[in-house]
């Protein structure tokens, strides 16, 4: 399960191996036919838990110890603090449930497998897991619809010091140069206080702006739970982006200073991060560009974030995204034009080439997905390393909108596409889809490659 839940960790785009992910694809397509008919193996993602039956006579009975093995490198009390069931009350199914969903959200476990087992009138809770290898060197590559191909060297810790922290840094070069750092602790206080770090180096030519652009950012990014499923939070960043031309930024002097500071507030009551077949992702995030805060922009920002997951039947899941940016401010004047939106391409509209012909300050994408699972996550070990791989296929649609006034969002500047494709879910990225797309006038089909969930990858594409 090493696709972590962290947004701001996504936006350093195609951050895994590229030789591991390969493999892992191709074992996923070989072990596919067989796992569909057999789900008896060692499965992360099947809880082993009581959950199973809400008639076990072992619900109710006090819990009298929890016992963990196969840790090797992660502290016991980053496994203890998670766990909905606690050692002195009553084992209920609701927090069997829990307690493996909160375990597989840490991301740092291939397998986890946990046991009620009968001592009198008491229970002995036994989880086993298997740890992945805390730290790894790897090669990473991104792949983008404006500068194509970029790749370099990596390294990441998915559990530094064994606390559940993550730390990655990496050099890219190519289409684009790029050099990244990112650090989290996901829970240093309070009800999973967590902090991120981030930062970036970009040098590249900006195709639908069309400049030279040197870019650097950093943002900080803190947040917590509200209640069970509300999350709460707020992240400042600082732009500094350089054109060669003259036009392209705000300030005459052809460099724009673009800090920001923003609040977000949503709900996640999915039954499972790393593969949810039910449950609601909403986000709701309003900021401000300059201001008080002083800038070369000046500028709000609102972004609605609305992602369901519909269970059809086992193995089939709808999935319905929608996404929704507006902004108050004039493109050119308060809204540097390195900052508007463009639609097309891998992260919003399928079917379609990116372009700088369809381009505005708001943007509204959606779309639906019909998943079926072909393979559900299957352990398999790998030059010593163990990792949970699956397979998915998917029927797609998706229809967005990008303008600047409000005469412009009418039926005639909406584009669809719709296509099928494959989903691996796969190590460090959550996903890896290949899709082929038909949309385009006058184009047979075109073919998307990307990283991460759609709707994850479509809150950080490069404008």
């Amino acid at each position: 399960m090493l696709h972590r839940l962290k947004l701001t960790r996504w936006t350093i785009m195609g951050e895994f191996s590229l030789l591991y992910t390969s493999i892992c694809c191709i074992l996923a397509v070989s072990f596919a036919s067989a796992k569909v008919s057999d789900d008896t193996g060692d499965n992360s993602h099947v809880a082993t838990v009581l959950a199973q039956s809400g008639k076990d006579t072992r619900y109710g009975k006090n819990l009298k110890e929890i016992r963990i093995e196969g840790i090797r490198y992660t502290h016991e009390d980053i496994i203890l603090r998670e766990l909905a069931s606690k050692v002195g009350q009553p084992y209920i199914k609701k927090n069997a449930q829990k307690d493996f969903a909160k375990l597989d959200k840490l991301d740092i476990f291939s397998v986890i497998d946990i046991q009620p087992i009968e001592e009198g009138n008491d229970l002995i809770l036994e989880i086993r897991v298997r740890e992945l290898f805390p730290y790894l060197p790897f090669f990473s590559y991104e792949i983008t619809d404006e500068n194509g191909f970029a790749a370099g060297p990596g390294f990441q810790s998915v559990n530094l010091l064994g606390k559940d922290r993550f730390f990655l840094g990496a050099a890219r070069f190519g289409g684009a140069t790029n050099i990244s750092t990112l650090y989290q602790d996901p829970w240093i206080a309070g009800n999973h206080l967590s902090v991120t770090l981030e930062f970036f180096q970009r040098d590249r030519f900006n195709e639908l702006d069309q400049f030279n652009e040197i870019a650097s950012e950093g943002t900080l990014r803190v947040g917590s739970y509200l209640g069970e499923y509300g999350r709460i939070g707020g992240r400042f960043s600082f732009l500094s982006i350089k054109s060669d031309s003259a036009g392209k930024t705000l300030s005459e002097s052809n460099r724009d200073n673009v800090p920001t500071l923003g609040f977000f507030i949503g709900y996640d009551s999915r039954d499972l991060w790393s593969n949810p077949h039910r449950g609601w992702w909403n986000e709701f995030e309003l900021s401000k560009t300059g201001g008080l805060l002083g800038s070369d922009g000046d500028f709000w920002s609102f972004n609605f974030d609305m992602r369901r997951y519909v269970p059809i039947i086992e193995r089939h899941t709808l999935a319905l995204f929608s996404l929704t940016t507006l902004r108050i401010g004039d493109v050119g004047a308060d809204i540097p034009l390195h900052q508007d939106f463009h639609l097309g391409g891998t992260n919003s509209v399928r079917g379609w080439d990116i372009s700088s012909d369809r381009s505005g300050k708001h943007q509204w994408i959606n779309t639906a997905e019909y998943r079926v699972t072909l393979m559900d996550p299957k352990v398999l070990s790998l030059f010593g390393l163990t990792a949970d791989i699956g397979l998915q296929a998917a029927l797609f649609g998706d229809l967005g909108v990008v303008w600047d006034e409000s005469d412009a969002f009418e039926t005639d500047n909406f584009i669809g596409g719709y296509g099928l494709g494959l989903r691996f879910l796969v190590p460090f990225v959550n996903m890896f889809r290949i899709d082929f797309a038909f949309g385009e006038p006058g184009e047979s089909f075109i073919l998307h490659i990307g990283s991460f969930e759609k709707p994850v990858a479509q809150r950080f594409r490069v404008r």
